[in-house]
Order: C-alpha cells, then structure tokens, then sequence
C-alpha cells in the first residue's frame, strides 16, 4: 500500500510495524498491532496527550501499555464464564491495514479485525483532535452481547494535581476493593487507587493546572465512562510500567461495560468513539 507523504512505516521491534505522522496538524505513532494509538500531539500543544510507557512492550500477543488500547469484543472478563483473555482479544492482534489517507485536516487510518461472527473496523482519525471510532458488526446468524472500551492513558503533570469534571452526580461502581454502588459527589480527584465505572454517556473534562491545560473527551456509544488509575501498589507490579509512572498519567475511558453491554442482532451495527483535543 502506497503511504501518503506525511507518513513512514518503521519496525521499532522486527516484524512490529508502526506508522510514524508527521502532519501539519499533527505528529503521532499508529501501531498495526490492536489498531493502537500510542502517541499523539497536535501542533498546537506544547505537551504530549497521549501517555506511552516508555516500558511498554512491542510483541505479538502482548498489550501496548499506554496510547489508547481498543478493548474488544468484551469488557473484563469473557461473559458466561468463556475462556479469553481479559479485555478481549483486539488489543493483542495485528490488524488488518485497509487504508491510510490524508487531507488538510491530517491522517486517517482504517483497520479491520474479525473475531468469530464479531466484525471490528477501528477508525483512527489524527490531526488537531484525535478520533478513535470502532464501528462492530454481527456476521452470525445469532445476536450477540457486545462490550469494551477505548482505554485512552492520557499525560498529565502530577496524578494528584488533576481533577476530572462532568461526572458530578453520577452514579458508579467503585471496584476498589469491595464493589460497591456509589454516587459521585463534585469532581473526581485521585488520592490513591481509583477503578470506576461511571454510568455516563457524556462529555468530560480533565484540568491539569500543571500542564496549564484542558483536556476534553467526547464520546459516542458509550454508555459507561471508565476512571482508572493503579497508584504505587499495583503499578509496582505492572512489568511494563515504571513503578512511579502512575503520577504521570490517569485513564478516562469511553466504554461499553458490564450490564451495559449491547445486545447486537445479526447484521447489526454498533459505534463507540472518543474524540480528545486539549480545550486550553
């Protein structure tokens, strides 16, 4: 495939393509592997948005540890107590590369991937905001439950620093220990471990004073939004993950999780998208 002038392909590991973008609006990393984002930055931000663990590890089979991942088709664990691994399988293939363009707006990456009668088609739009649109048909015969996310790592200064907007009011499901409904009360600051799973459709916002910025996530599909940090504890015991590396960075994910996944009809359709740009 012909790559458009604003892109390279590069093997950081043999047999580990990744599109490097260097476009007017945009600069950013593609990897083939899980139709993954690892990096991305407008032109007009001084900072990185995206975190990118500089222990991640580029192998067949393996999670990318920061960028945005795409959990597919399941969230969690395999409903019905099936075999699989956590979080489905697309984030640990190589997808399929159906096309790469570009315009004045940046570059536009189209990959497939196809998972028993699951039809996945990630849509990687990168320029002065970044899109991730998974769009899941059903080729079966039979419906099925759909679920996942789009576990966006986004780089902040200090984890303590942050504070994310929008979820006000909301009740989640805090997974921190015992699971246990709750009702969100003013903005979410992080003080140690933090999993929940929001039950939002909406915008959020993320204010990191120490990078003087506003981050703004929109979302599409999703009826969950995921917060997520590991703190010390559990990031010391992620191998591909500096111990201190939680500091820098917090999950805001738009999901389809738990009791609300999709139920998808044969030859059905669904779409779950984020779009991130940095408000100020």
């Amino acid at each position: 495939m012909q790559l458009p002038t604003s892109v390279q392909v590069t093997e950081p590991t043999p047999g580990f393509p990744v599109y490097q973008v260097d476009h007017e609006t945009c600069r950013a990393r593609v990897a083939l592997h899980g139709a993954h984002v690892m990096e991305w930055q407008p032109s007009s931000a001084p900072n990185p948005v995206l975190y990118l663990s500089p222990a991640a590890v580029l192998q067949e089979g393996k999670a990318i540890r920061g960028g945005i991942p795409i959990c597919w088709p399941w969230f969690n664990a395999r409903p019905g107590g099936q075999p699989g691994p956590s979080h489905g399988v697309a984030r640990s293939q190589f997808w399929d590369l159906v096309s790469v363009t570009e315009d004045a707006d940046g570059v536009t990456f189209v990959m497939s991937l196809v998972h028993e009668s699951l039809k996945a088609t990630a849509t990687l739009a990168l320029g002065d905001k970044l899109t991730v649109s998974l769009e899941s048909e059903n080729l079966g015969e039979e419906s099925v439950k759909l679920s996942g996310a789009l576990h966006t790592y986004l780089k902040i200064d200090e984890i303590t620093m942050i504070t994310v907007g929008g979820l006000a009011g909301r009740e989640y499901l805090d997974t921190v220990g015992t699971p246990t409904r709750r009702t969100q009360d003013g903005p979410v600051v992080f003080e140690g471990e933090l999993d929940r799973i929001f039950d939002h459709s909406g915008m959020i916002r993320v204010d990191d004073p120490g990078l003087d910025r506003v981050l703004q996530i929109e979302k599409e599909g999703s009826p969950s939004t995921v917060v997520w940090n590991p703190w010390a504890e559990k990031a010391a015991g992620l191998a591909d993950l500096p111990d201190d590396a939680f500091k820098g960075f917090a999950c805001v994910e738009a999901a389809i999780a738990n009791e609300a996944a999709v139920e998808l009809p044969p030859g059905a359709t669904h779409r779950l998208g984020t779009t991130v740009s940095v408000a100020s």
